[in-house]
């Protein structure tokens, strides 16, 4: 099969299962929340989508061989950062993790670096409990961050890379990277304050 047929394959394939991947999305948004409550988290935000048809053609045009696996992917944000291993191991117990996919964004800043933070991995569906409704083996991006995390991420998504190459100097980095800094400890603070009322 040649690389046109590859992707016409691919795009029948896509339409075929589209309902299936809305279900799944609209499942994500509804269960995550449910069993994070049954785990102790009372404080964060779920946002679930399915690939844009345009979006995942153009993904498979760069290479037809690769499966894409963010078809359908769940985001999900909390408000301290103390939460975040707690959503991920309620996120293990829902779906599979492909572990050869897992990355914590924040292992591959040094030492004295700030900047992106996020843990993202792909899981697939078991074809029980939660997502029982869709089929064994639907992959599904997920991306596990604070909610803080996430505006920086978007703002200097945005700026940085929808904007003219030459616009960004030295001075606009050390921005960005001061305003991580920033964020990071206003993390740990939010974290220290619901630690110290929490003591009371």
């Amino acid at each position: 099969m040649d690389a046109e047929e590859q992707v016409k394959e691919a795009l029948r394939s896509y339409d075929r299962a589209l309902p299936e991947y809305r279900a799944l999305r609209d499942a994500l948004e509804r269960e995550i929340p449910l069993h994070l409550r049954q785990w102790g988290v009372s404080y964060f935000r779920v946002e679930a989508r399915v690939k844009k048809r345009f979006s995942y053609e153009q993904k498979v045009l760069r290479d037809p061989d690769k499966p894409v696996e963010d078809i359908v992917g769940v985001r999900i944000m909390a408000f301290f950062r103390s939460d975040l291993a707690q959503i991920e191991k309620m996120t293990r117990r829902l779906l599979e993790v492909v572990e050869e996919s897992y990355i914590d964004k924040g292992d591959l800043l040094g030492d004295e670096s700030f900047g992106y933070r996020s843990v993202q991995f792909v899981g697939r569906t078991r074809g029980e409990g939660a997502f029982k409704a869709v089929q064994a083996g639907v992959p599904v991006e997920v991306q596990i961050r604070t909610m803080l995390e996430h505006v920086w991420a978007e703002v200097e998504h945005d700026f940085r890379y929808k904007t003219e190459a030459d616009a960004t100097t030295p001075e606009i980095n050390r921005r960005f990277a001061l305003t991580a800094a920033l964020l990071e400890q206003a993390d740990r603070n939010l974290d220290d304050i619901r630690r110290a009322l929490g003591d009371r």
